[in-house]
């Protein structure tokens, strides 16, 4: 997340030029982005761009409602068909982002590839065509997929731009020069943090796991294989010595936007980028994790380079403390867990047993802050399972890239250790978080999306909505809190995954985890056009695709951006007059990255 940081030093990018957005208002030529306002007063009609599978998930459009008549019905019709058509009733709701209508139109089962593309009528206006098939999510990850190679650094990459930075990188403590040539641009720049671009990997071998008979082309294994080993190459060169991981290349120096260039090619010159030597847990923690799985799912093709991977997360596991916040024993959960399925080997089970039990230990399972709402959120406190209602409360866990990781981390322990005297616990944690937080979270607002942060009281002077007791919620970052923030897609699609994940563990049971099938796809939907802009924020799906923040290469087929982010009142703000807003128009690795997995992981239900 440091990445922001660098970004909103650049005057061009932290405020983009965009008018008013309420028709009439009065404002400055470039207003302050924290100020902006809500959507434009059309389009009022919203649902997914890419359309709907048969039998699976809720077919919902809501309609914003703009005037002080609301219309009761919706037409929807068959476009290649003037005999199929049908009228159904919208019910009015009350709930956050205003007054809106919302029709379900779940039956509709019609699907193929035969002319059946339909469309949604309310009044005068229409929805975006869209078809009900089988395939509308799976045919566009060879798209998301492919977004990868448009991001290849250390090669030329045909089309898109030639051989760069082969003279990465010097570091920053002592100006020597080590080889980092290689690894993925992370965003709309040319830096290479290591987070973000290891949860690329991270995400493609577990597509790799989740579609076991892909079509040949971009969902091949073979060639999602050789995508992370251009990816892994740069990874294994940023572990020190000592075993443990460094943290970016090209991140600028002193916080600045430095190091966001092309180069020369030539090591030495004054144009060499930096290595930025810092070692967190939890980057250590997530590279251990990539190795393992590499090491799995190498093995069968290629048995030297899986030993190869799997000797590097070994030494930085060891190198490792261990310890540290919610998100640092969540990823070394998850490492464990990899390791252990790489190695069979007892030490990382009874680690990853012992890591469970901490992130058990910080899960808020009592009511606390003066309610009885919501319980079963994370929390950064390891106390926070066994403190009283009547102790201070424990401040929630917020985490704009990993949200809902430290819950998908038990999961991850369920499913590998059957025998685990744990084993109910972590499933019944995880179901709490679900059933008692996420959920009765996400039906405050029509479109069923899930805030991005739960808060005591106010703790910065902007729009902070009221939940009960003193606890309180946005649904985008906080604008007043630091000088960056940004879209919240990444937020949504994570839960997307943990939804998904939870779903097909459930579907044995009566109702085979539909709600979470429904809640997983919703957060997806929004970020394919079922939103208050009725915009689609992947580049080459959809509608009114606002231009992307790409500044070196231009628009990315496959490319999610940031997404839609929130002004002080907490209403939703989107870039669609080309300001150029990094904040809501930036790819960004960890938005693709949990399109893939998420997406993947609900096809492995079918």
């Amino acid at each position: 997340m440091h990445r922001r940081k660098f970004l909103g030093t650049l005057p061009a990018l932290s405020a983009a030029a965009l008018p008013p957005l309420l028709e009439g208002q009065a404002g400055p030529a470039v207003p302050d982005p924290v100020e902006r306002d809500v959507p434009r007063k059309t389009p009022t009609l919203a649902l997914n761009h890419l359309g709907f599978r048969p039998r699976v998930g809720r077919k919902i459009l809501v309609v914003r409602l703009t005037g002080p008549q609301p219309r009761e019905e919706f037409l929807l019709r068959d476009i290649g068909s003037s005999n199929f058509h049908f009228r159904r009733s919208l019910t009015l709701t009350h709930g956050d982002f205003g007054p809106c209508l919302v029709g379900d139109f779940t039956d509709l089962d019609r699907a193929g590839m035969d002319g059946h593309i339909y469309q949604v009528s309310v009044g005068n206006e229409r929805s975006v065509p869209f078809f009900v098939r089988e395939d509308v999510w799976r045919r566009t990850l060879p798209k998301a997929v492919g977004y990868y190679r448009y991001q290849r650094c250390g090669v030329d990459v045909p089309g898109v731009h030639p051989i760069c930075h082969l003279d990465d990188a010097r570091r920053r403590d002592t100006g020597e020069h080590v080889n980092e040539v290689g690894g993925w641009h992370d965003a709309g720049d040319l830096r290479k943090w290591m987070d973000a671009t290891m949860l690329n990997a991270i995400a493609l071998l577990n597509l790799v796991r989740n579609i076991s008979n892909p079509q040949p082309g971009d969902l091949s294994h073979e060639r999602i294989l050789d995508e992370v080993r251009h990816g892994n190459r740069y990874f294994l060169k940023m572990q020190d010595t000592d075993g443990k991981i460094w943290h970016d290349v090209a991140g600028g120096v002193n916080g600045d936007n430095s190091d966001n260039h092309w180069t020369d090619n030539t090591a030495g010159t004054a144009d060499d980028r930096y290595i930025d030597v810092t070692k967190m847990e939890y980057i250590a923690a997530m590279f251990a994790t990539l190795q393992a799985m590499a090491s799995q799912l190498y093995r069968p093709s290629d048995p030297a380079y899986a030993r190869l991977c799997l000797r590097a997360g070994v030494r930085a596991w060891t190198a490792s403390a261990r310890k540290g916040s919610t998100l640092d024993y969540t990823w070394w959960c998850l490492a464990a867990c990899g390791l252990y399925r790489a190695t069979n080997q007892p030490q990382y089970r009874t680690a990853a047993l012992s890591l469970g039990r901490q992130l058990m230990a910080r899960q808020a399972t009592a009511f606390f802050a003066g309610q009885r709402r919501v319980r079963g959120y994370w929390t950064e406190d390891e106390r926070a399972s066994q403190l009283l209602p009547a102790s201070s409360p424990p401040a929630p866990y917020f985490n704009i890239i990993f949200p809902a990781m430290p819950a998908y981390a038990l999961l991850a322990l369920y499913e590998l250790f059957p025998e685990a005297t744990d084993r109910s616990r972590w499933l019944d944690a995880v179901r709490m978080h679900l059933d008692e937080y996420v959920l009765p979270m996400s039906e405050l607002n029509p479109y069923r999306i899930i805030p991005s942060g739960l808060y005591l009281g106010q703790p910065t002077p902007e729009t902070y909505r009221p939940l009960a007791g003193k606890l309180t919620y946005r649904y985008f970052m906080p604008v007043r809190k630091q000088f960056w923030w940004q879209g919240i897609n990444s937020h949504l699609e994570n839960y997307a995954l943990l939804a998904a994940r939870f779903a097909v563990i459930e579907k044995e049971r009566p109702g085979g985890g539909k709600r979470y099938v429904d809640l997983a796809y919703r957060q997806l939907e929004w970020v394919m056009g079922a939103n208050p802009f009725g915009a689609c924020l992947m580049t080459g799906e959809g509608m009114r695709n606002p231009y992307p923040h790409s500044r070196f290469v231009g628009p990315i087929p496959g490319g999610i951006m940031n997404g839609i982010a929130g002004n002080a009142q907490d209403e939703p703000v989107l870039d669609q007059d080309y300001g150029f807003d990094w904040r809501t128009n930036e790819y960004w690795s960890p938005h693709v990255a949990y399109y893939i997995w998420s997406v993947s992981t609900l096809e492995a239900l079918s």
